[in-house]
């Protein structure tokens, strides 16, 4: 009997061994996988910060098309073709349209097929991670929409105006620069009459592709129809994306820092 609960107490002791044991790995295993889903959380933060960064060119673009796009619906308001200008056309027609988005992916991508995602404790900010993924990939649609709208206008502006302009010297009609800003629109848009460009242009007095009324008021409605189309993206889904990617930011850096 002494014999048996000595053998009893051996096999007790080396189940609560076993257990201790499986508990001590379970609890390395979690501390080494809380480690590398830090690690993830902190990477992402870093590509939102770059995210960030890119969006800011890419608004600018948007931003002109936008303006310029209401400014050619005020020029060919009311306006027969023979009043309208070959050059002034050209200034009012060389922006729809912007660069796609060039998000950095790598680290949500890890951060999903890892199963880290799922392994985070934080509901929230799961939830936050999600919402900026989905925002993300709907932007890329818009996009999409956008410029298949923008291509359209582009085709109809080919067959009406005159684009041939020697284009040495162009550089700051065509090309906007990185680092431009609201005011730089401003200034290209609503005072290019001022510019030596322009008055260069308008001194050959070109004469427009053609006269016909109707196309011209199909511009018109294919360029008001995309000025409706792309406004959402400033107004709505980047303010929102910038609001999901700075909440984002603060619950890593509470719950990772």
């Amino acid at each position: 009997m002494r014999f048996l609960r000595y053998s009893l107490g051996e096999i007790v002791l080396v189940v609560i061994g076993i257990l201790i044991a499986l508990q001590i790995n379970n609890w390395n295993e979690e501390r080494i996988e809380q480690k590398e889903i830090r690690e993830y959380a902190l990477n992402l933060s870093a590509a939102i910060d770059r995210d960030m960064e890119m969006l800011l060119p890419v608004e600018m673009q948007i931003r002109a098309s936008i303006r310029q796009a209401e400014e050619l619906s005020d020029y060919l308001r009311g306006r027969s073709v023979e009043e309208m200008d070959n050059a002034e056309l050209f200034f009012l027609t060389t922006h729809f349209g912007y660069r796609p988005y060039a998000w950095n992916r790598a680290a949500l991508e890890q951060l999903k097929t890892s199963g880290g995602l799922r392994k985070m404790r934080n509901e929230r900010l799961v939830q936050g991670i999600s919402d900026y993924d989905a925002l993300t990939q709907h932007l890329d649609q818009d996009y999409r929409e956008d410029e298949e709208s923008a291509r359209a206008i582009w085709s109809l502006v080919s067959q009406l105006i005159d684009l041939n302009y020697d284009p040495n010297g162009l550089e700051d009609v065509v090309v906007w620069p990185e680092d431009f800003d609201s005011t730089d629109i401003e200034r290209r848009l609503t005072h290019f009459h001022e510019s030596d460009v322009f008055k260069r242009l308008a001194g050959l007095e070109w004469p427009l592709l053609s006269q016909d009324v109707a196309k011209f008021r199909y511009l018109a409605n294919i360029n008001h129809d995309f000025s409706d189309l792309v406004r959402p993206r400033t107004n709505v889904e980047l303010p929102r994306l910038r609001q999901f990617a700075a909440e984002i930011q603060t619950l890593i850096d509470e719950e990772y820092r």
